[in-house]
């Protein structure tokens, strides 16, 4: 009785399968954890991913469309002083356009302008022609005029602009002009055309 009571006590095998057990407990919460940890990271990645993406896309594409025609104003027969770009934004809610937020390049033939851009303006009414328009701008200046306006710097898309450029020199026939509006963290929307050889006095359409 005594031997087999001593060989009992001596027996190590169900605390090797305790510690056993405690070690497999173990191994199974770090991996636990380590996989939570790896489809944490796994996932903001995938988020990181997302955004860069959706910024690149902004990035390289522009929200402004040209909606409808171009009009200049023939102020000779072979000559313009002002331009009239009607704008839209186009696939987003708004298209910020304040004076700090959007710039506006002008290349009329070999001279060019970094930024004309003077801002918005919310004196447009319905009965507002073009003429009245540039009156309201300086010379060598853009200015965006906003149809249907809620008093805000952005560009809505149930609202139509009108970027008025009044050149400070007249422009002669055949003349290459270049209008690039950029707004913040977007592609560039650019405009081009010649001044035509001849032109009836008034605003007359050249792109569109």
């Amino acid at each position: 009785m005594k031997k087999a009571m001593y060989k009992l006590l001596k027996c190590k095998r169900a605390m090797m399968g305790l510690e056993a057990a405690i070690i497999l407990i173990a191994f199974v919460i770090i991996a636990g954890a380590f996989s939570f940890m790896v489809i944490n990271q796994g996932l903001f990645a995938t988020e990181r991913g997302k955004t860069v993406v959706q910024d690149s896309l902004r990035q390289a594409s522009t929200p402004l469309a040209v909606d409808g025609t171009v009009f200049v104003n023939a102020s000779s027969a072979t000559s313009i002083d002002a331009i009239v770009i009607p704008l839209r934004a186009y696939g987003v809610r708004y298209v910020a356009m304040g004076k700090n937020q959007t710039s506006v390049t002008l290349k009329v033939g070999e001279d060019a302008w970094p930024n004309i851009y003077d801002g918005v303006s919310n004196n447009f009414t319905s009965t507002s022609d073009f003429s009245g328009l540039v009156g309201d701008v300086d010379d060598g200046k853009a200015v965006l005029f906003i149809q249907n306006t809620n008093g805000d710097d952005a560009l809505d898309s149930a609202e139509k602009g009108y970027l008025v450029i009044k050149l400070s020199s007249a422009a002669p026939a055949r003349t290459h002009i270049i209008v690039e509006i950029r707004p913040e963290k977007s592609a560039p929307l650019t405009v081009e055309f010649f001044v035509p050889e001849s032109l009836p006095r008034g605003w007359v359409t050249v792109a569109g």
